[in-house]
């Protein structure tokens, strides 16, 4: 007995006003769900065999573009029509795999893969391929805005005592900043230390002189601070 047939069979059942008659309702059912079905009352025993067809392999609900912010998780998400198939994931024309940042799920019809801690890099189109079928989608990344967390402070010491800045931003990017003296860019040397602990930045100026003097700037993309250095005469 096909599952059209159990359905049709069911429904003139409920409809018989005797009540001498019985049923089973199965729902959902899937392709495990085919064998044979007993029914038994008493002395009386009647069987029919369940089939189930499985829906021809197909994608019911495509990937979407998407739009994450940096250091931010992103899912692509894919819904196909039968959970009994496999996916592979690709980023252009390379096949993706499991790590450390990348999650790769299959629940059901569900597909899923899952960016931790997105990048600009992770940019691009991403692709599933299910049987036969693919869908594709596009990633873009949005830069966090970068802005001052902690503004750099005055300093004044006593030539020639070393003199210290620090700030914080509130991305931590693999880009240096700029530090300027008097409008002079600073590096690190025998007399300039400059330091890089994640989102927090700091200068040191060894040897102060009154020449000094002056103001001390950071720069890091839109992130700005200033602070007056004030060396005094020993």
């Amino acid at each position: 007995m096909s599952v059209v047939g159990t359905v049709r069979q069911i429904l003139q059942v409920c409809c018989c006003p005797t009540g001498t008659k019985h049923f089973l309702l199965m729902c959902n059912v899937k392709a495990e769900d085919a064998g044979e079905i007993r029914f038994v009352a008493r002395d009386v025993e009647s069987t029919a065999y369940l089939e189930v067809e499985e829906l021809p392999l197909s994608i019911v609900k495509p990937l979407r573009d998407r739009t994450a912010l940096e250091k931010h998780r992103v899912i692509l998400e894919c819904t196909v029509s039968t959970p009994r198939s496999s996916a592979t994931w690709y980023k252009g024309k390379e096949e993706l795999v499991p790590s450390d940042r990348l999650e790769i799920l299959a629940d059901g019809c569900s597909h899923k893969l899952v960016i931790q801690q997105v990048a600009m890099e992770d940019e691009g189109t991403y692709s599933i391929e299910v049987g036969e079928h693919t869908s594709k989608a596009k990633l873009m990344v949005e830069s966090q805005a970068l802005v001052m967390v902690k503004e750099l402070e005055d300093e004044e010491v006593t030539e020639p005592e070393a003199a210290s800045f620090q700030c914080e931003v509130s991305v931590d990017i693999n880009k240096p900043p700029l530090w300027t003296l008097n409008g002079e860019t600073l590096q690190t040397g025998p007399s300039v230390r400059l330091e890089n602990h994640g989102t927090v930045h700091k200068l040191t100026l060894k040897n102060t002189s009154m020449d000094m003097s002056g103001v001390v700037k950071f720069t890091m993309g839109k992130a700005k601070s200033s602070a007056t250095l004030t060396v005094k005469e020993k």
